[in-house]
């Protein structure tokens, strides 16, 4: 048998051996019963410390050989009464180097140690029990995991928990050590402070063969992740691994209480990432800028157990005692612990969450999100250089407007540091949490494409972007909980260059600010948007108005309020504590417009949707490369269909009147910003407050079309009639009850009731719509070629009304059902080929195509209406041809046909949240002075006319009763279920 077969077989046996010594794979412990000879092979030759003392003793073994002698390591081990443990049997991994690699420690490293009894005890506690492992763990075993109590998952694991512990970690802070901007510092500045950098234990970086290959990390050719990550070349032939950026030389060397992987080079433990920023030098203005999201934090059961176990060994060192040990925490979304709301981490003062980074740079054990994923991956962070950040911010930098907005100083080098802490917290937060990634293994080099900024977007980042040490190597530190890539220039966060950005720099847009960030964690205002995310999508082209604090504070007609007894109008108001904005409700007469006594404070659930309503409506998505008037339209669609008007400064939809006096928002200031522009604005966009049905009542000329659409019939006085009698008469199966409640024949209403400002029309579906209002003119015209009036339709029904129950086999019965069916569809159909799918304004360049109606033919197929025009005109081509020019100064009035409240809770008679908005539909209404025409003249093959373009086209002409009766059967089959599908709306 060779020796490397021989090797194999004996680490093979050890690790079994080990395990089944320490019951397992994991969590082994020292067993000194077992320490007699003859209870280990022979073959697995000596103890760790009896190695490391002793290289040589392992030569007649057949073991690996160690290089060199370990006086300086054996000497820590000796200090620290570590001496029995690795000298006995129990379960210890250590990676250790020789005195050559001590001696190249003394003479370069950050600790300023020059020899070894320059260290201190803390200093030889941290490169001992950093270098250890509790487990006996091959370096083939280091990537693996456990996957229940019989399994492991193979190529997984990055790293381990090492066996330093939180008391050897503890540092006394004083002044010079603390943040000089942040107030939860500076009352410890005098008196000083004990600190550890995080409360949960530091781990061990390792990569291995297997990890990178089963991550996707490369390791072959130039510039491969393994090299640009460490700094060295990976070789393939000698299958090493790594601990941070430091080569394992000899590897799996057997003892009988566990492995022996010698370092090349002293394992110096680097610190968390926010250690790293902090200490490395180079990136001290970074490092300042997260200083301003960490405070000393005592968490009561741990920091007292940390500060027990410390005086307990101080006293018995006849050491002194402290009083308190604090955890450095950073406000974060993400944070260890399972005392906070879902791991949040909040400052003492509770921080508003808008101003939380992404996660805790600081957290040892950091995970992204499963059980196992401490292990599997860390995190990484793009940080700048000091010489990046100051071209950055310095005059002719992108970021100098930042300085320019906030800074107390002249903006020089030597003031950058204060004038970065003027700049407000979320600011700051927004530049940290663009370069803040939560896996190191999805942002190796070879995945750089794949790394996106804040919005979603590829960030940009390449290896020209990565800064350089001396050497020529790229500047890469890995930190035991994550890997920093040193850049040399920083990337601007679309957050502070998308049309969202002057809520964040300006002291008068807090309220926008609060709704607009309210969706990025739990939210305060409970809206339930992620309105940021939306804004932040930097392909897309924004017209973004922004009402300020000021224009919030003056007064918003509430239209939940305008059918009450007493309307009321709203002001918003900023308070610097959750939920951060206020609503107070005022009397308001609608008709003069003047203001009365305060109502009261309008509770958050109740004003939550008019916020809502309001972000939508003061956004506005445009054409690539479009800005609001260069082709010299007024009328634009907002976020959810609705409109406003943009001209000579001012932005407007429905008017309000206040005292009299109409109020029209101005613009007051312009922002061009990378996915569009922003408006502040003095006044909030007031919605329309006239519904479809009001617009076409306020004018006598669309009364004959307001009689047809309201199912108008001039009765007797005292006449008993029904209309669900009559349309019983048309078919048995109108007052059939669908799934939705609704008895069917009411989906041949125009407008309905639906807790509106009025009745609301019965083809919306929450979208935009326009409504071509026939005037009294068109109406005429549409009766003299046939278009039945509701009175025609009542003339049959009432000859028929008390004998058709029991005759309904009778021909002439028959006939009259069948047309008075006819009759119905024929009104159905005109008064829905008046109401279009997407509102059309007449405006100087316009919408044009095809656009469907709510008509629908007796195929089920849509009826469409062609649109052309501009110049403020719009022609309309209808199905029959004829083209019809809309140029009359009745047009583009802006309606909304509101919903309110959620469902009617029938046991209380009353409406569930009767105040909010629910849900709403857009229109613009024009007048028409031609009715438009769903038939057209057409033959058969013999050239008979079949339709004559008239609207009475079903019962005229020669074979009425047949065609009626065809017509009857197709209706039944096809345009029930239509409707049907309407009714469900």
């Amino acid at each position: 048998m060779n020796n490397r077969y021989l090797n194999l077989v004996r680490r093979t046996c050890t690790g079994f051996c080990l395990a089944m010594i320490c019951g397992g794979f994991t969590a082994c412990k020292d067993d000194y019963d077992l320490d007699d000879e003859g209870n280990y092979p022979s073959w697995l030759g000596s103890s760790i410390y009896e190695a490391l003392k002793d290289p040589s003793s392992l030569e007649s073994s057949g073991q690996s050989v160690l290089t060199g002698t370990f006086n300086n390591y054996v000497r820590l081990i000796d200090d620290l009464g570590e001496a029995e443990t690795l000298g006995k049997t129990g379960s210890k991994t250590i990676f250790p180097a020789n005195d050559d690699a001590f001696a190249r420690f003394f003479a370069n490293n950050t600790w300023g140690v020059s020899k070894y009894e320059d260290l201190t005890t803390d200093m030889k506690k941290r490169l001992l029990h950093s270098s250890m492992l509790d487990n006996a763990l091959l370096v083939e075993m280091l990537s693996n995991i456990s996957n229940g109590s019989t399994s492991v998952l193979r190529g997984q694991a990055l790293r381990h928990t090492t066996a330093l512990k939180l008391i050897n970690n503890i540092n006394m802070w004083k002044k010079s050590d603390m943040p000089e901007n942040n107030k939860y510092w500076k009352k410890y500045y005098d008196k000083g402070i004990h600190v550890i950098s995080d409360g949960t234990e530091p781990t061990m970086i390792h990569f291995t063969e297997e990890q990178m290959t089963a991550n996707g990390i490369t390791t072959r050719g130039d510039n491969s992740d393994f090299e640009v990550i460490t700094g060295t070349k990976y070789d393939a032939n000698e299958h090493s691994a790594y601990i941070f950026r430091n080569k394992i030389i000899n590897a799996d060397v057997t003892c009988k209480n566990g492995y022996i992987h010698q370092m090349e080079d002293v394992l110096v433990p680097p610190g968390n990432m926010a250690e790293l920023i902090r200490s490395n030098g180079e990136s001290k203005l970074f490092s300042r800028m997260l200083d301003r999201f960490s405070a000393p934090y005592w968490n009561t059961s741990k920091a007292q157990n940390i500060t027990k176990t410390y005086n307990d060994n101080a006293q018995q060192l006849g050491q002194e005692l402290i009083d308190t040990v604090f955890e450095i925490r950073y406000f974060s979304l993400y944070s260890q612990g399972v005392n906070y709301e879902k791991n949040k981490f909040y400052d003492p003062d509770n921080i508003e969450e808008k101003n939380l980074l992404s996660y805790d740079p600081g957290w040892n054990t950091y995970d992204n999100g499963s059980s196992s994923a401490m292990y599997q991956d860390i995190a990484a962070m793009f940080v700048p250089t000091d010489e990046a950040l100051e071209k950055y911010f310095l005059p002719g930098g992108s970021g100098e407007f930042l300085i320019n907005a906030f800074g107390k100083k002249p903006n020089t080098k030597e003031n950058l540091p204060e004038n970065i802490d003027s700049i407000p917290m979320q600011n700051v937060k927004q530049l940290i949490n663009n370069l803040m990634k939560n896996s190191f293994v999805g942002t190796v080099p070879s995945k750089f494409s794949h790394v996106m900024d804040a919005a979603n977007d590829p960030m940009g980042i390449t290896l020209d972007v990565l800064n350089k040490t001396s050497d020529g190597k790229y500047d890469v530190k890995i930190a035991n909980n994550g890997v920093i890539y040193m850049l040399n220039k920083m990337f601007v966060t679309p957050e502070l260059v998308a049309v969202s950005a002057p809520i964040t720099l300006n002291d008068n847009m807090r309220i926008m600010n609060t709704a607009v960030y309210d969706g990025q964690s739990s939210s305060a205002l409970g809206l339930g948007l992620n309105f940021y995310a939306y804004l932040l999508a930097m392909s897309a082209n924004y017209a973004f108005f922004i009402p300020t604090d000021d224009a919030f504070g003056q007064y918003y007609v509430d239209p939940a309020y305008l059918n009450e007894s007493q309307p009321r109008v709203l002001r918003f108001t900023y308070k610097s504590s959750s939920p951060y904005v206020t609503c107070s409700a005022y009397e308001y007469n609608p008709v003069t417009g003047a203001i009365g006594d305060l109502l009261e404070t309008v509770p958050t659930t109740e004003f939550q949707s008019k916020l809502v309503d309001i972000l939508n409506y003061h956004t506005i998505v445009l054409g690539s490369g479009e800005k609001l008037g260069d082709n010299g339209n007024k009328y634009y669609k907002t976020k959810h269909g609705g409109a406003v008007i943009f001209e000579n400064g001012t932005v407007r939809s429905g008017d309000i009147v206040i005292d009299g006096q109409t109020v029209v928002p101005q613009i007051e200031k312009t922002y061009t910003q990378q996915n569009g522009t922003s408006y502040a604005i003095n006044q909030v966009i007031q919605a329309p407050q006239q519904s479809v049905l009001s617009v076409i009542q306020s004018d006598t000329q669309f009364s004959e079309f307001e009689k047809l659409c309201s199912w108008h019939f001039d009765t007797a006085d005292g006449e008993d009639f029904q209309v669900k009698d009559l349309m019983e008469f048309a078919s048995d199966a109108m007052i059939t009850t669908t799934a939705t409640g609704r008895e069917r024949y009411t989906a041949y209403q125009t407008f309905i009731s639906n807790r509106g400002l009025t009745q609301n029309v019965n083809y919306f579906n929450s979208y935009n719509y326009t409504v071509y209002a026939p005037d009294n003119n068109a109406m005429q015209t549409a009766y003299g070629l046939g278009l039945p009036k509701w009175n025609d339709i009542k003339a049959i029904y009432d000859q028929y009304k008390d004998t058709w129950k029991d005759n309904k086999d009778n021909e002439d019965v028959i006939n009259a059902r069948n047309k008075v069916l006819a009759m119905v569809y024929e009104i159905n159909s005109f008064i829905r080929y008046h109401f279009q799918d997407n509102s059309i304004f007449a405006d100087n360049v316009i919408e044009t195509g095809d656009f469907p109606t709510a008509s629908s033919d007796t195929l089920g197929i849509r009826q469409k209406l062609t649109i052309s025009g501009g110049g403020g005109n719009i022609t309309v081509k209808d199905y029959s041809g004829q083209s019809i020019n809309i140029s009359n100064t009745f047009k583009n009035k802006l309606t909304r046909d509101y919903v309110f409240g959620d469902w009617k809770d029938t046991k209380k008679d009353q409406i569930v949240n009767k105040y909010k908005i629910t849900t709403s539909s857009f229109a613009v209404v024009h007048a028409i002075g031609t009715p438009f025409n769903t038939h057209k003249v057409s033959t058969d093959g013999n050239g008979k006319v079949i339709d004559n373009g008239r609207y009475d086209f079903k019962w005229a002409g020669q074979n009425a009763t047949s065609r009626l009766a065809a017509f009857r059967k197709k209706f039944e089959t096809t345009l029930y279920k239509l409707y049907d599908r309407d009714l469900q709306h």
